[in-house]
């Protein structure tokens, strides 16, 4: 990220004297302070470019970003070709949002100084935002022919090879941040998730232990006196596990715990609490506590994910024996059932804290088209926010909503095991179908995640899950289609 500008002095006098105190106080850390003595100094001299320059800094800092820019607008209108001063202005317009904005910015970076390698990787990156792949890329390529080995450059690169998928390339760029930068995070992540995706799991979960690494991991670290488990014998001890991520994630590697238990510990898992009830059930499971704190005493711990490296598995050895997941004994009512209709739960949205989340998923009216095929009664298991989406689709008595009745994954298991079919983006309903068993169709982006592999309809994690990819970016009418076609197959 470019610095704020340092050239130029103010008269000897009161405004100076403010500024350098102005300084000594941003240099502390002490951002509000400076911030104050910053605007004292530009009420006595307005015309202070570098007063503007650091007051815009400062104002970032405590996250005033709309007068940040305006400081920084106001700086270039006095001296508009000052060295790195567009590319500043440019990271603010990104981290408002205004990614249009920071592409001009970058543009205007690169006219005044072609060769600034940070200029071309930065328009890279807000390209890339912008969905624009082929153009990021060659942003990318710039910016490593003026900088060989621009680790930044390499690894995004890999990402847009990974969306591709081009996973020979992807996995070629993290390799080649590695040979210069051997304890790189996120290259190694990145490296992981390539391999995983590519089917070669052994070494790709080994790499993909470098997540902890990562300055902005979805899940902070568990901090634990006790020692991580390597996978000895437990001989009794307790042992905790701990989960990460998503609720799909903790659906999908719960079913180590039985591995865990064979050799020979007692279970303890903690997790959020809406899986509780569902996960206390699930086998080699002792005992569920809600989250990590307030735990039971415990012996050893390790991270759900992790347990795929400590066993070594393959594609061959992958525990994937369904259901390994059971639904409660309390039936959660769906209404009644329509005779001789196939009974299909939709879900349509993932969580929106989601890195990918605007790719993954989609409107509910996709699914327009399908709600006039005969013989198919629907049920909304969408919950959270987007299960209001349903007030908008002028089609919406058709389908029974349960998705807004649930409180926790105890109620939406029982109602997918009283459905015929679940269709679903890559979200934890679908997970919860396949742990449980039952038939569902995932419906997928043109970049799916490195779980579900590349060119497969099935997955190896799931029997009986379904995998519906879109053949472009963007082209949910495209699967739409094909799902509607499979239905029509089915009736």
């Amino acid at each position: 990220m470019p610095h704020a500008p340092r050239s130029g002095q103010l008269p000897a006098g009161p405004a100076e004297q403010l500024f350098q105190r102005a300084c000594a106080c941003a240099g502390q850390g002490r951002a509000l302070e400076a911030a104050k003595l910053f605007v004292a100094v530009l009420q006595q001299e307005p015309d202070c470019f570098e007063a503007h320059c650091r007051l815009g800094v400062a104002l970032r800092e405590l996250n005033q970003l709309d007068e940040a820019v305006r400081c920084l607008e106001a700086a270039i209108r006095l001296r508009p070709s000052y060295p790195r001063l567009h590319l500043l202005l440019g990271a603010m317009h990104k981290q408002r949002g205004n990614l249009e904005a920071a592409a001009q910015c970058c543009r205007r970076e690169i006219a005044l100084d072609a060769g600034n390698a940070d200029a071309h990787y930065n328009l890279g990156l807000v390209l890339q935002c912008l969905d624009r792949p082929a153009e990021a890329m060659a942003a990318y390529r710039q910016a490593l022919a003026l900088r060989p080995g621009h680790a930044g450059a390499l690894i995004n690169q890999s990402l847009l090879y990974q969306e591709q998928p081009d996973l020979d390339a992807a996995i070629a760029c993290c390799q080649q941040v590695l040979r210069l930068e051997p304890a790189h995070a996120e290259a190694h992540w990145q490296l992981g998730t390539a391999l995983l995706a590519k089917g070669e799991w052994e070494r790709g979960w080994t790499e993909y232990e470098w997540r902890w690494k990562l300055k902005d991991f979805t899940t902070p670290a568990g901090e634990f006196s006790q020692p991580l488990w390597d996978g000895r014998e437990l001989g009794g001890r307790r042992i905790l596990l701990h989960a990460e991520q998503g609720y799909g994630d903790v659906i999908q590697f719960i079913r180590y715990a039985p591995l865990v238990a064979e050799r020979g510990g007692e279970v303890l898992l903690g997790c959020p609490p809406a899986l509780t009830g569902l996960l206390a059930r699930a086998p080699g499971v002792s005992r569920v506590a809600p989250g990590r704190a307030g735990l039971p005493a415990f012996d050893f711990h390790t991270p759900l994910l992790s347990l795929p490296a400590i066993f070594r598995t393959t594609q061959a050895t992958l525990p994937a024996k369904v259901p390994y997941l059971t639904p409660p004994k309390e039936v959660f009512p769906i209404g009644p059932a329509e005779a001789g209709c196939l009974k299909v739960g939709l879900a349509w949205a993932g969580d929106a804290k989601h890195k990918n989340d605007r790719n993954r998923s989609m409107a509910l009216a996709y699914f327009g088209p399908l709600m006039d095929l005969p013989g198919v009664q629907w049920f909304s298991l969408q919950a959270g926010p987007r299960a209001s989406d349903l007030a908008q689709a002028p089609w919406a008595n058709r389908l029974t909503d349960l998705g807004a009745r649930f409180v926790n994954f105890d109620q939406t298991a029982s109602a997918v095991v009283q459905l015929d079919l679940v269709i679903s983006v890559d979200t934890a309903v679908a997970h919860l179908a396949g742990a449980l068993g039952k038939p569902a169709w995932m419906l997928l982006p043109f970049a799916g995640e490195w779980r579900w592999m590349v060119h497969r309809s099935d997955t190896p994690w799931y029997p009986t899950l379904r995998l519906f990819r879109q053949s472009q970016p963007g082209d949910w009418p495209g699967v739409m289609d094909r799902v509607r076609d499979a239905l029509l197959a089915k009736r």
